[in-house]
């Protein structure tokens, strides 16, 4: 299998740094926000960006895993842990790869049953073969690809890297 480095260790931590102040930005005057990550990619991402956002300012950070069954997730049960969180906070939806948006669309269906004051949506690689209209606010990586060109997001030992397979 042949695979090409995008992203090594360090520009992904670069990147989490900027998507972190991004949200920060963004929610400048309130008091929670919600990461809502996707199982199990996603979450580990929301995980980062909840310490880089606590290490730079005094805005409480929930996390908030939901799990989806990513082959079908229009047709999967969907579980948000901690969802008394989402009522009334602003939410990010977070995950690895943004490819046809299907299932940061299930997700969204799903948050938006508990109110939230605002949703936006934060992934580490924004792919262009979007199905549905959803899109990315914060992205670290954006970039087109083929139909049949997979992105790949690893960590081992510690160190994250992200592939184009």
């Amino acid at each position: 299998m042949n695979k090409t480095c995008l992203l090594n260790h360090d520009e992904i931590n670069l990147r989490l740094d900027r998507i972190a102040w991004q949200i920060l930005e963004h929610h400048v005057d309130s008091d929670s926000i919600v990461l809502v990550g996707l199982v199990d990619r996603g979450s580990i991402i929301a995980e980062k960006l909840k310490k880089i956002i606590e290490k730079n300012a005094s805005v409480k950070v929930l996390l908030s895993p939901i799990h989806i069954d990513k082959n079908s997730p229009l047709h999967s049960e969907i579980k948000i842990d901690h969802s008394e969180y989402l009522n009334d906070n602003p939410i990010i939806l977070v995950d690895d790869v943004l490819n046809s948006g299907v299932t940061l669309a299930a997700a969204l269906k799903e948050v938006l049953k508990y109110i939230p004051k605002s949703v936006m949506t934060a992934v580490l690689a924004n792919r262009a073969h979007h199905k549905f209209p959803i899109q990315a606010n914060f992205v670290g990586l954006s970039l087109s690809t083929t139909m049949k060109d997979h992105i790949l997001y690893e960590e081992k030992d510690g160190k994250m890297s992200v592939y184009l397979i």
